[in-house]
């Protein structure tokens, strides 16, 4: 059975050619992975997507948290009373303990990603694969999140713009948040789906499942979670008291 794209060999194929085949030939990274994971497939990926968003952190961390800069005033100009009240105090909250989110973050999504994983992949496939082995899928997957925020680490900090859009928010009108639907789309991140490919084609390669129906069933969960994350957000909103 040939996993393997045109000049790769599985047995020749470090860690971090694996790592860079992601981008491109995921299925490849995968087939070569798989039945040899150890802890550094999981955690050398993690930490380099750490260390990618700290840098991202501190390159754009006096845009985002300058209450006077025009660009920000501007911004803040644009949202109601508490959605002001919230900036402010992310901003104060960014400046004091962001990095930490980023470490804290980055793992907390590793582990119960892979937990989900693993979960679908024994009930729903009927597969025979170990936590280990979904921790590297979506480890692999989360170096899609370093490039999305270069991406946006370089687009804030060249234009000032605290508020640069990189999915549907970029291209849809002002008004579209008014609603919930507008709201789940301005959610739906173009880096989440790409990440949705990569893990559907990990969990492909190594339970031997059709790359359709992997893919299928992680965006299924995917958007439950983005649907409902919106609506609790939106009660949240609407349970906020009024200003005294």
């Amino acid at each position: 059975m040939s996993e393997t794209g045109p000049g790769f060999a599985v047995e020749e194929l470090s860690l971090f050619e694996r790592l860079q085949l992601v981008f491109y030939a995921p299925r490849t990274a995968f087939a070569a992975v798989r039945g040899r994971e150890t802890a550094l497939d999981w955690l050398l990926p993690a930490l380099l997507v750490c260390a990618v968003g700290l840098g991202a952190h501190q390159l754009t961390l006096d845009v985002l948290t300058d209450l006077e800069a025009p660009a920000v005033q501007q911004h803040l100009e644009g949202m109601d009373e508490v959605g002001r009240q919230r900036y402010e105090q992310s901003a104060a909250m960014l400046r004091a303990h962001g990095w930490m989110m980023i470490p804290v973050g980055i793992f907390t999504s590793l582990v119960m990603v892979g937990g989900v994983l693993l979960a679908m992949a024994r009930s729903l496939f009927q597969a025979e694969v170990n936590y280990r082995q979904m921790l590297v899928i979506k480890a692999y997957a989360a170096l899609v999140v370093a490039v999305e925020w270069v991406l946006r680490a370089v687009l804030v900090f060249t234009t000032g713009d605290p508020g640069v859009q990189l999915g549907l928010g970029a291209v849809l009108a002002e008004g579209t948040a008014a609603s919930l639907s507008g709201r789940v789309l301005l959610a739906a991140n173009p880096f989440d789906l790409w990440q949705i490919g990569i893990m559907g084609v990990g969990l492909s390669a190594l339970i031997e499942v059709e790359t359709r129906k992997t893919i299928a069933a992680i965006l299924v969960l995917w958007l439950f979670w983005l649907v409902g994350g919106v609506a609790i957000e939106s009660i949240s909103r609407n349970l906020v008291p009024p200003q005294g």
